[in-house]
């Protein structure tokens, strides 16, 4: 991690299940110790707790093992975090992926146009369609969000038939020499997220 870096910050007694609550956050200091971080919603944390810092860094996604340092009342939304051993791959779509239903975030897959994207996670995305397609076609993806275009490439990973006109597709992303979508993955998932908290709390 680095200063300015986007990361995930997470409780696990905030998690159900196989549900993960990643809270945005950015990285103000790092250090051999430890790191500091601004949450981007202020949440209750006491001294001593256990927690974890999800992070990108060489195209993949590592959880890091921390325990929240002395807080200071005066920054609220502050932690300071003592590192606890080293990071370990955080690579599962299944436990760390961002739901996107309600965020109306929409791709064109091949030449189908607005299909709804289910979630998101740092190597690939879900999304319905009603073209068929099997497991191990690559098809071209274009994914429209806050008014930005990503495309690459998806390869197809799962795929479920929910009615005679409508699947359900979980793919793996890559990238061509001039497309952004695969790299972009992890702020796009950050932005879903926080979106979906400032609504929360705004209700």
């Amino acid at each position: 991690m680095n200063p300015n870096d986007n990361v995930f910050f997470r409780l696990p007694t905030e998690d159900a299940g196989k549900r993960r609550v990643l809270r945005p956050a950015t990285v103000l200091a790092v250090d051999a110790a430890g790191c500091e971080l601004q949450l981007e919603n202020v949440v209750e944390v006491v001294n001593a707790t256990e927690a974890f810092v999800h992070f990108e860094a060489k195209r993949k996604f590592w959880q890091q093992s921390v325990r929240v340092g002395a807080l200071e009342p005066e920054r609220p939304g502050v932690l300071r975090l003592q590192f606890q051993g080293t990071p370990v791959s955080a690579e599962s779509r299944q436990a760390f992926r961002v739901s996107c239903l309600g965020a109306n975030i929409k791709a064109k897959v091949g030449d189908e146009a607005a299909c709804e994207v289910v979630d998101l996670s740092v190597t690939g995305l879900a999304f319905y369609a009603e073209t068929s397609y099997h497991v191990g076609h690559r098809v071209r993806v274009l994914l429209v969000h806050d008014g930005k275009e990503y495309k690459g490439f998806a390869t197809v990973q799962s795929a479920r038939s929910l009615h005679a006109k409508m699947f359900r597709y979980g793919a793996h992303c890559t990238d061509g020499a001039n497309d952004n979508l695969a790299k972009s993955l992890a702020a796009l998932g950050l932005a879903v997220q926080s979106e979906q908290l400032r609504r929360l709390a705004s209700g």
